[in-house]
């Protein structure tokens, strides 16, 4: 089994500084936290000064600058980004600056604390609504065609429901897993919401639809699409609602 060594993974950090002069570089996922597979990929936060609309440009630009030694996975953030994203409890970035690996840091670099808003809602809740959102909108427009698509109908009301979920929970200040099983997500906001546990049985339906809607095999019907969505309503106008939004 080939895995990347430590030299490799310097090696490419190294290359990093000294082409894009980073603040910081921080290793993370399984080579940070000692569960290398042999098809890892080497995970690296890099906090640089970017435009939030550049990531995925400068991660391109990286990558096709230095060497190749091994499948990377970038994630770049400008200081104040993140920064940001911690000081509201984005469970991502806080795994990574608490757990991972310190590769590189610029001299007298640290992050300063942005003066936090009082809002109504922590604003990665409304991260989430606006994402469940997109997933509801196209799912609705879809059934609602001339030309409807129940595998995608099912597989984006699950979606929907997920990040209502997520929401939920980002809400309550309660990490985050990453996972798409939805009663997963539902034991975690139990303790607050007891009478959610009736949704158990509709939510192991959705869950289905997270993987099984993607591939051939058992293709959802448009009996599964209308099931789908009804429970996506339902689940949907009741997380709004407590969250203080409309219903529509």
């Amino acid at each position: 089994m080939l895995m990347v060594t430590r030299e490799e993974i310097q090696a490419t950090c190294d290359d990093i500084v000294r082409k894009f002069s980073p603040l910081q570089i921080i290793l993370f996922g399984s080579y940070a936290y000692g569960t290398p597979a042999e098809h890892s990929d080497v995970d690296l936060l890099i906090i640089m000064p970017v435009d939030e609309s550049e990531i995925r440009q400068k991660a391109s630009d990286i990558e096709s600058s230095i060497p190749k030694r091994f499948k990377m996975d970038l994630h770049i953030r400008s200081p104040e980004v993140l920064a940001y994203r911690i000081a509201y409890n984005d469970w991502f970035l806080r795994e990574i600056t608490e757990k991972g690996e310190v590769l590189y840091e610029s001299d007298g670099f640290y992050l300063i604390p942005p003066e936090k808003k009082m809002n109504d809602l922590n604003p990665l809740t409304l991260e989430w609504i606006e994402l469940a959102e997109g997933d509801y909108t196209v799912a609705i427009e879809n059934q609602q065609g001339d030309n409807q698509v129940f595998p995608v109908i099912c597989f984006l009301t699950q979606q929907c429901v997920e990040k209502y979920l997520k929401a939920m929970l980002q809400e309550k200040n309660i990490p985050i897993p990453k996972t798409h099983d939805l009663n997963v997500l539902l034991n975690l906001i139990l303790p607050t919401y007891p009478s959610w546990l009736s949704w158990k049985n509709e939510l192991q339906y959705l869950t289905t639809h997270a993987v099984d809607a993607r591939y051939p095999g058992d293709i959802p019907t448009e009996t599964d699409a209308e099931k789908a969505m009804e429970i996506c309503k339902v689940i949907r106008q009741v997380i709004r609602t407590e969250l203080n939004f409309s219903a529509n």
